[in-house]
């Protein structure tokens, strides 16, 4: 009996190389009496054992009976009455044999069934395997791209750091011979300036040689005087004690009202007399507190050119051009007490925000200055002229932090006195648009700011 083979459509298409297809396709045969669906290995096999088979009567009655319902006429055909025994006796060896043989198709059966799994299994790993495979020559293929790509960019990069470094290896040349001009220029002008300061330093030898002459020429003359007002005071005063014991006298020896007017005049000319020479001797006082006053300003000039000149002489070697000064003033108490007296300003040492930058100049006002005098310690960052102003961006625009350094034990966490002050300068040449710095004498005299009787002042340039 033959079945007609057909496609069912179950079939498995594993992964395939680039520019092939496969197509796995599985035969399936359709039995005629039950019209189950049967692969061409197990057709024949269902052939055989097939319940929907059409067979003929073993007793010869001419009757067509499906197979499995042989037994059943068997039990109802009239010829069976003779062969019962005997049917019997083959019907328990058929069941036996069928019970056998559905064992062995049960077991066929699952082994084809693992088999079939297995193959599926096969053809997807294969398939995983082949995308695999794409997948990696793929990701050789861009790798070796890159790899390519990476090459030319190291080439290129070979090839502009040697030129960098030949750009630079003539900068560098261009830059020595510049310095070495520099360095040149920079001796004669430090020899130029050598002799400047040298003569400088002889006018202020002799200026202050003479000024010396006059000061001790003033206090010889004041000393003069004072010994003459003294004198005087001590002739006046005997004189006016022989008056008063004239006066006595005359008045107990009862004289004439005349004399007595005449001695109450000159009475009142002596007074008047002394009177003129209380009035001059305060006037010699305030003269003299002016010299004084004079004097030390004078003496604090003759320090700021002294100070002015070894800044000079230290700008000529260019420290101190990062924009960051620390000024530690000693002997404070001392100073604070001059600047109440004498209103003196103190100034630190030249420094600038950059190499060939600006130059700058922090001063203070110990004892204050105007309407924070005599309560506040005044600050003040100055743009003052330097070397390098034509070549510096005018107006100039600075901000920098001033600060009052905390001198305690503890540096983990300094409380320090911090405040910002801006700088503007539209010159060279124009005056300084000031904003002062400023802390009152009840914090600044604080233990943690002053200590060893110094205070350190530090300025940083921000911007």
């Amino acid at each position: 009996m033959n079945g007609t083979s057909i496609n069912n459509g179950d079939s498995a298409t594993p992964p395939s190389s680039p520019g092939s297809t496969t197509v796995v396709k599985y035969e399936k045969s359709s039995c005629l009496f039950c019209n189950e669906w049967f692969d061409s290995q197990t057709f024949t096999e269902h052939l055989i054992h097939c319940g929907q088979v059409l067979e003929q009567c073993p007793n010869t009655c001419n009757v067509f009976v499906p197979r499995i319902r042989m037994r059943a006429h068997l039990k109802e055909c009239p010829r069976n009455k003779r062969r019962s025994t005997s049917l019997e006796r083959v019907d328990h060896q058929i069941d036996t044999r069928v019970q056998v043989l559905e064992n062995e198709i049960n077991t066929l059966r699952s082994v084809l069934n693992e088999e079939i799994r297995q193959r599926l299994h096969l053809i997807t790993d294969v398939g995983n395997l082949r995308k695999q495979n794409q997948i990696i020559d793929d990701w050789q293929h861009s790798t070796n791209q890159n790899v390519k790509a990476l090459q030319l960019r190291l080439d290129e990069e070979n090839n502009q750091r040697t030129f960098e470094v030949e750009q630079c290896q003539q900068d560098f040349r261009c830059s020595f011979d510049t310095i070495q001009a520099l360095k040149t220029e920079i001796r004669h002008e430090i020899d130029d300036l050598e002799k400047h300061i040298n003569q400088m330093s002889l006018d202020l030898t002799q200026h202050q040689n003479h000024l010396n002459d006059n000061i001790m020429k003033l206090e010889e003359t004041v000393l003069l005087h004072e010994k003459i007002n003294r004198d005087k005071f001590i002739e006046v005063e005997n004189f006016l004690q022989a008056i008063n014991v004239d006066l006595n006298t005359k008045l107990s020896s009862g004289n004439d009202g005349g004399k007595y007017a005449a001695l109450d005049v000159e009475v009142k000319s002596m007074k008047h007399m002394v009177c003129e020479t209380e009035e001059r001797c305060d006037k010699l006082e305030t003269l003299v507190g002016q010299i004084d006053r004079s004097l030390h300003h004078t003496m604090q000039l003759v320090n700021d050119c002294e100070n002015h000149i070894a800044t000079q002489q230290r700008l000529t070697s260019y420290i101190n051009c990062r924009g960051h000064l620390v000024w530690r003033i000693k002997n404070f108490s001392k100073k604070l007490e001059e600047a109440r007296q004498y209103d003196t300003i103190l100034h630190s040492a030249m420094f600038s925000n950059k190499p060939f930058g600006y130059a700058l100049r922090l001063d203070i006002y110990l004892n204050g200055k105007g309407t924070w005098k005599g309560r506040n310690m005044i600050a003040c960052l100055n743009v003052i002229a330097g070397e390098y102003d034509p070549l510096l961006p005018w107006p100039c625009r600075l901000q920098a932090d001033v600060i009052i350094r905390d001198q305690t034990l503890n540096q983990l966490e300094p409380d320090d006195y911090v405040k910002t002050v801006l700088v503007r300068k539209k010159s060279d040449d124009y005056i300084q648009t000031k904003q002062f710095f400023h802390i009152s004498h009840s914090i600044l005299t604080q233990s943690r700011y002053v200590k060893n009787d110094s205070i350190f002042v530090e300025v940083k340039i921000v911007k």
